[in-house]
């Protein structure tokens, strides 16, 4: 569901191009194995499939049928509908990021067709943030309903951000808001206090003042001003990141979807009928489920163990499942075992539910209380398989739900629903206070021929010059047709000293260039400040971002 590891794999393919808002969008063609390759210049967008053929993508998987696959004796149908129908009651209408509004020709009901996505409410790039604008087009444009699960079960760590400032040259300044523990997830830790807030606010607006960039101070304070007014009504500092985002987001295009917390959706009944189906063979899941990352391991030749994600392990010869717990504010895994007719779960603290196997097991696991949360490949098989006709990934989801789709063909029997992968790349206007990785080409070329081929830059060559080219290109045109040995040697420098002799009346020029060269090598650290695609949300202006999708067709 994130957008992590937004880097290039496999070979890049040549980019079609279409215009959103006045932006250069990169559309990538569908294919069996996409190689999703993040856009590299300022105002590219990456759509896959592109925007003119998704309203068939989604009619096409709207008439398809589920194969025979059922949940826990459910038909697949049946039980996407049911699961519908509860994801909307909880989520309720889309919102202003003030109060309650209708969805603006946006679908409104179990009907419509469905497009989800989901995110961590982090302090993101505007190449993920890019998603939500585009899932408000897709809704206003195909009247679906649009759902975003906010990842509140994530354990993401301490929640900052990094931000650009200057102090006598270009740096990045990491600030934090909440020092989360790692095992803690978001849904567990409550919002920031005022005096946390505020802190977070001046020492983020003190780094941007120091750049004379005012719109990047007034952007902040746009987003601070309404995160502020969030944070009061939060009840967790997920639902506060998420608040905080959509009222900055609604300056530009009000949402024409609807928000679900991911811990929410878990506790439905029909979450937990998915998480039994699953362990009803806990042992047959964790082989197929670790020999599909194999196989993507090896086709797309990764030798980290870690890479997109680790293998599903073992306690005490438990098998680990795709799912953690949620206990005391802190996630661990959970582990299953079918033992008859029982199926026994457990942490590595020890059994903590032993349920009847099959449908039966609904009615105990419930009165348990668990707070069982997907895995992020889990989440998205739940939300692909039992809800959404259409699901928007960034880059690392759109690459580690290949597995996804393999596991399902297997457990499942049916064919994976598809998705829509899509990020950007949008700079901050700090290009200007710093040079590119290409003025240091360009100036490493001009060295090299002004060398190599000095004849070109003499303006008006001397009697003496004008003997020396011709001298020199008598020569390389004698060690062309000549044998290694003593004379082509000997033929080789002399061409190197003539080279010498002509450059000497453009040492002058020659010294400028070595001198910018050194300059270019000391101002390395600034490209990699100005370069980054990793700001947060806040820095940009929400119609830019808006923008790189174009507007909704149907908007006003």
């Amino acid at each position: 569901m994130t957008s992590s590891g937004d880097s290039a794999a496999g070979a890049s393919r040549t980019p079609s191009h279409h215009h959103a808002g006045g932006h250069d969008a990169t559309v990538r063609p569908s294919e069996a194995v996409p190689a999703y390759a993040v856009p590299e210049r300022s105002g590219e967008v990456l759509i896959d499939p592109p925007l003119d053929q998704i309203p068939a993508v989604l009619a096409a998987v709207r008439s398809a049928a589920d194969a025979g696959a059922q949940i826990l004796d459910t038909p697949l149908g049946l039980f996407r509908s049911q699961v519908r129908r509860r994801a909307l009651s909880l989520a309720g209408p889309p919102t202003d990021g003030d109060a309650p509004g209708p969805a603006a020709r946006a679908g409104t009901s179990a009907a419509a067709p469905m497009i989800a996505m989901g995110h961590q409410p982090l302090f993101f790039h505007p190449g993920v943030w890019m998603k939500f604008f585009l899932l408000s087009r897709l809704c206003d444009d195909l009247g679906a309903t649009g759902l975003h699960l906010i990842v509140d079960s994530d354990a993401s760590g301490p929640i900052g951000a990094q931000v650009p400032a200057r102090d006598g040259r270009l740096i990045r300044r990491s600030e934090t808001l909440v020092d989360l523990p790692e095992d803690v997830p978001l849904e567990a830790c409550p919002p920031p206090s005022e005096e946390a807030w505020e802190g977070f606010r001046a020492r983020v607006r003190g780094h941007l003042v120091t750049l004379s960039l005012p719109d990047l101070p007034e952007r902040f304070d746009a987003f601070a001003e309404g995160a502020g007014r969030a944070r009061a009504g939060a009840g967790t500092l997920a639902m506060f990141m998420a608040a905080a985002r959509g009222r900055y987001e609604a300056g530009a295009l009000p949402p024409r979807y609807r928000d679900l917390s991911v811990s929410a959706l878990s506790d439905t009944p029909e979450f937990r009928a998915f998480v039994l189906h699953l362990l009803q063979d806990p042992r047959a899941f964790r082989r197929c489920y670790n020999a599909k990352l194999e196989d993507y391991r090896r086709t797309h030749r990764l030798r980290s163990s870690a890479n997109p994600f680790p293998n599903l392990d073992e306690l005490a010869g438990v098998p680990e499942t795709p799912f953690w717990v949620v206990h005391g504010g802190r996630r661990t895994g959970l582990y299953a075992a079918r033992e008859g007719d029982r199926v026994r779960l457990r942490t590595a603290a020890g059994t903590i539910a032993d349920l009847p196997a099959g449908a039966a097991g609904l009615a105990p696991l419930a009165a348990s209380g668990l707070r069982i949360r997907p895995k992020a490949i889990t989440l998205t098989m739940f939300t692909r398989l039992c809800m959404a006709d259409l699901f928007i990934h960034g880059i690392g989801g759109g690459r580690y739900d290949r597995v996804t789709d393999a596991v399902i063909q297997e457990i499942f029997g049916c064919p994976p629903p598809p998705y829509v992968v899509a990020t950007a790349t949008l700079l901050l206007p700090l290009l200007g206070q710093g040079p590119s990785a290409e003025d240091a080409r360009a100036v490493d070329r001009r060295l090299m021929d002004l060398q190599h081929n000095p004849e070109r830059y003499l303006p008006a060559p001397t009697e003496a010059q004008r003997g020396l080219i011709e001298e020199k290109w008598r020569l390389i045109r004698g060690v062309e047709a000549m044998r290694p040995g003593p004379e082509r040697r000997a033929a080789t420098h002399r061409i190197r000293a003539v080279n010498s002799l002509l450059a000497a009346s453009l040492a002058g020029e020659m010294q400028r260039l070595r001198e910018r060269r050194a300059a270019l090598e000391q101002d390395a650290a600034t490209r990699d400040v100005t370069d980054d695609r990793g700001y947060p949300f806040f820095l940009f202006a929400p119609a830019a971002v808006r923008d790189l999708v174009g507007a909704p067709t149907g908007a006003t």
